[in-house]
Order: C-alpha cells, then sequence, then structure tokens
C-alpha cells in the first residue's frame, strides 16, 4: 500500500513545519546577490522558502519512513525558543549565522502490548538511526545539488548551503555539549529543552556521531569550494583521524590484564 503524504504528517505537524519553513526561509534569505532592493529580496524569499520547503520536507519525510521499518510513529515537534534563536541570531549577525535547528522530533512504539499500552522496544540504537536518517538525506540533496550545479547554477550553491545547514546542525548534540541542564536547575521554572537528533544519535553510539558529524561537517564545507570527490575524500580522511583519536585519546577501551588501549567494536553493536 503506498503511503501518502496525509499519512506522513498530521494537521499539528503540518503547522509546526510551516512556522518551520517560513522562519528558516526568512533567515536563508537575508543575503542575496545583486542590489539590495526590496523586489531583489521578494525574488530571493520566494526562491529559497521553495528550496527550505524541500529540504525540510524529504528531512522529516525519510525520518517517518525509517521510523516506520521500525514500527515506530516519528513526530515534529516545533521548538519555540529555537525559532526565537534563529530569528534573533540572523538578525544581529545580518544573516551570516543561521542557527538550522529550530525543531526537535519526537518517536513512540506503534506495536500494542497488553492493555493496549506500547510496547518499550525502542532501543537507542533505533532511535539514533532514525534521527540520523534526516541529516543524511539532507546531506544527500547537498550532494545531488553538487552534481547537478551546471545546470542549476546559483541555485545549486543556495540548495547545497540550506541543506548542509540543516544536516550540520541537526546532528550537533547541543544539550549534552551545553550545560543547559545547569540551567534547568537553577531556573524556577523548566526551560524549554526537547532532544534534538544529534541527541538521540550521540547517546546511540558516540563512536557514530563522531565519524558521522565530521564527515558530514567536512563534506558540506568542501562542497562550497572543491569538488565532490576531492571533497568526499577529504571529509573521510578527516572524519576517520578524529575517530581514530576519539577512541585512544577520549575512550580508550583498555583491555583486562593488557596495556594496550585502543578502538575496539565489541561495545558498539
Amino acid at each position: 500500500m503506498a503511503i501518502t503524504f496525509k499519512d506522513l504528517f498530521g494537521k499539528q505537524e503540518l503547522i509546526d513545519l510551516s512556522i518551520i519553513i517560513i522562519a528558516l526561509g526568512f533567515a536563508f534569505s537575508f543575503r542575496f546577490d545583486g542590489p539590495a532592493t526590496l523586489g531583489n529580496w521578494f525574488s530571493n524569499l520566494i526562491l529559497v522558502l521553495m528550496l527550505v520547503l524541500i529540504s525540510v520536507i524529504v528531512h522529516e519525510a525519510v525520518h517517518k519512513l525509517i521510523g516506520r521499518k521500525f514500527l515506530v510513529d516519528v513526530k515534529t515537534l516545533l521548538w519555540p525558543s529555537g525559532i526565537i534563536t534563529l530569528l534573533v541570531l540572523s538578525i544581529i549577525t545580518f544573516g551570516w549565522f543561521v542557527f538550522a535547528a529550530p525543531w526537535a522530533v519526537a518517536m513512540k512504539p506503534l506495536r500494542k502490548g497488553q492493555f493496549a499500552r506500547p510496547h518499550t522496544t525502542l532501543t537507542l540504537r533505533q532511535m539514533g538511526l532514525i534521527a540520523l536518517a534526516g541529516p543524511m538525506a539532507n546531506l544527500g540533496l547537498a550532494i545531488i545539488a553538487k552534481i547537478l550545479a551546471p545546470a542549476l547554477g546559483l541555485v545549486a550553491d543556495k540548495l547545497i548551503l540550506i541543506n548542509v545547514s540543516l544536516a550540520v546542525f541537526n546532528l550537533f548534540p547541543f544539550f549534552t555539549v551545553i550545560p543547559i541542564f545547569i540551567a534547568q536547575r537553577l531556573s524556577a521554572k523548566r526551560l524549554d529543552a526537547p532532544y534534538v537528533e544529534g541527541e538521540f544519535v550521540f547517546f546511540a553510539s558516540r563512536p557514530l556521531w563522531v565519524f558521522v558529524f565530521f564527515f558530514t561537517l567536512v563534506t558540506g564545507l568542501s562542497l562550497l569550494f572543491l569538488s565532490l570527490t576531492s571533497s568526499l575524500i577529504i571529509a573521510v580522511l578527516t572524519a576517520g583521524t578524529i575517530w581514530v583519536i576519539w577512541h585512544y585519546l577520549l575512550e580508550p577501551e583498555i583491555m583486562p590484564g593488557a596495556e594496550a588501549k585502543g578502538p575496539s567494536f565489541k561495545k558498539y553493536k
């Protein structure tokens, strides 16, 4: 049975996605080529909104399709603080810095157990793979845009920038790296701090997160200046080097009765 657009997104999700797309479209359209006229800005805004629409819908649709494989319902959650952060930073930096992760995802198993309660079979690995699917879809769109650059022209550059930003920012584990939980304890009111996608990947497998994050970051930056082949080679070498350094220096595995330490796949399924 074919899956339709209505099957993937509920009414509230479409409202939230509309807010997200409009906010991202405004942020990414802040800077544009040509004279700084209202007409040029409006034309750029319409183009960017279309590109953001494609990028965000593909991102979320892939989340949901991978979630279906694991019998998991994936929903898009609007993050109000993220939207405010996105708009404020875009205005302050005149569009040079776009916080491209103003939403989060929620996952719930679809299978029902006794008393019609959801089975608690959703593992960290499954959540990590579902969360990873969205940023990887954006990276894939950026690579396709690079391949089609001769035909798309400047549109390809905008599409690459949008999708690389979405991929990198959504992979960043903000609430692990940034000590926001300290602020949670000091604040009388709980702060608005959902799990972003990078958190799910980070907690599912730190070695996987290390490689994928730096591969995505280096690939994305390289695509803006280098060829696709060069970008992928540099990204693999850089991410692989950081992955090994992470194992040896930050998370070395010391075997009982042995002095040697280093990478092992035993702990990572």
